[in-house]
């Protein structure tokens, strides 16, 4: 089915429906925010009812997105009610229900139409319309595709959110999933008014000292495998602790040890609890990691994909690492 046809089921929903609730991944990122915004923002301009529902709170460098914290951080002893009150439901940047968490089991629960839109890779049928593209940069473009069928104003709220997703998620327009269509979505939403240097601010220059904190301890322990082209380091709870910071801090290390003359492939491994260890892969365009992603239960893209294991972090590094090492056999 053409992905024209798919929009139009989508569409159908929207029209067929009054209230939704959107929802994306725990912890979500540039993209998954943007996204949510854009399509709740649309949605609310056509007179429906729209309310962003995640299960982890927004980063501090995504909170200009939401200036009024509109968005709701789902607390199972008050929130099962606006999610069992929904008509529809959009899932944005994720089609894998385990990184829904609480939501996602709510969700799956419900007999209402579901409607995904993601650019990951999905290996099984996820909700009743998936609108899954892996060429696109972002979620955030098929996002920008998808409001422009819909015949959407491009208001400057939307414009920024939309431009948050292409920007973030190609790393500031240098990761290998840049496309020239990220580039074209992002002039027409500067074009609306965007400012490039307050967003670049606001996602970039945001750091906290404990973040920096923490970056120092990585970069002093990081440590080198296959004549140097696999770098890797690991972050515990009791550096997360040490340094006086939090998981969201993490965001953008993994594509630190890239930047690495020789570094093909770089890994962080975070511990997320005792026995719990969050893997995140990143290659500089040559190197297909999500093999070794998908072979612990992730996914992800070709060059950027992730998983987590149910298992210690040493554990987890003996394991992933003796995965890791067959890509440069």
């Amino acid at each position: 089915m053409l992905r024209s046809n798919l929009w139009e089921l989508a569409k159908e929903i929207i029209q067929n429906n009054q209230s939704f609730i959107l929802t994306s991944h725990i912890n979500p990122d540039g993209d998954a925010l943007g996204s949510e915004i854009a399509l709740a923002e649309y949605l609310r301009s056509i007179g429906k009812q729209a309310t962003i529902v995640n299960n982890s709170p927004t980063a501090r460098n995504y909170r200009f997105l939401d200036p009024g914290n509109e968005i709701v951080i789902f607390d199972k002893n008050t929130h099962n009610g606006i999610l069992e009150s929904a008509d529809a439901f959009f899932i944005l940047d994720i089609s894998d229900w385990g990184r829904l968490r609480e939501i996602g089991e709510i969700i799956q629960s419900l007999q209402k139409p579901k409607v995904c839109i993601d650019h990951h890779h999905c290996t099984n049928h996820f909700t009743e319309i998936d609108i899954i593209d892996q060429r696109a940069s972002s979620t955030g473009e098929m996002m920008f595709d998808f409001l422009s069928f819909l015949g959407a104003t491009f208001t400057k709220r939307i414009s920024t959110a939309l431009y948050t997703c292409v920007l973030t998620d190609t790393g500031s327009f240098r990761f290998s999933n840049t496309n020239s269509k990220a580039h074209i979505i992002a002039a027409k939403m500067l074009s609306n008014g965007v400012n490039p240097h307050h967003i670049y601010q606001e996602v970039y220059e945001k750091n906290s000292q404990s973040k920096m904190k923490l970056l120092g301890s990585i970069l002093k322990n990081l440590r080198y495998e296959c004549h140097g082209r696999l770098a890797w380091f690991n972050i515990t709870q009791d550096m997360l602790v040490q340094a006086g910071a939090n998981i969201w801090d993490t965001e953008g290390f993994p594509e630190i040890p890239r930047s690495i003359d020789g570094v093909e492939v770089s890994m962080m491994f975070t511990e997320l609890e005792a026995r719990k260890t969050k893997i995140s892969l990143r290659s500089k365009g040559n190197t297909v990691v999500n093999t070794v992603a998908m072979k612990f239960g992730g996914g992800g893209h070709q060059f950027a994909s992730g998983a987590v294991l149910d298992s210690p972090i040493k554990d987890a590094n003996a394991m992933v690492l003796e995965e890791a090492r067959q890509l440069f056999i």
